[in-house]
């Protein structure tokens, strides 16, 4: 029960829905790029990737000292796919 709590609190939130839709529509970034494209605080998005690595929707991979942000793919995550699937729907909507 508590691994959909995490997972729900990971996409009940605005900014997280649009840092996932950032990660689908162009991939693996550091924090900074995207805090820039989506014109959010650097606290803000570095808050809300915690919230959304927590509910294993993103994973952390350390580069060059930095750390990059992409969409999980973790097959033990079968959640997730459902999700991304709902954002991709989402997505193709708003370019109508």
């Amino acid at each position: 029960m508590e691994f959909l709590v995490k997972l729900f609190k990971g996409v009940s939130n605005e900014t997280r829905l649009r840092i996932l839709e950032r990660l689908m529509e162009r991939g693996e970034a550091p924090l900074e790029p995207i805090a820039d494209e989506l014109i959010l605080p650097y606290k803000t998005v570095e808050w809300n990737l915690k919230v959304l690595e927590k509910a294993g929707l993103v994973k952390r991979r350390i580069w060059g000292g930095i750390a990059h942000f992409s969409l999980s793919d973790s097959p033990d995550l079968k959640y997730n796919q459902a999700i991304y699937n709902i954002i991709k729907m989402q997505l193709q909507a708003k370019k109508k």
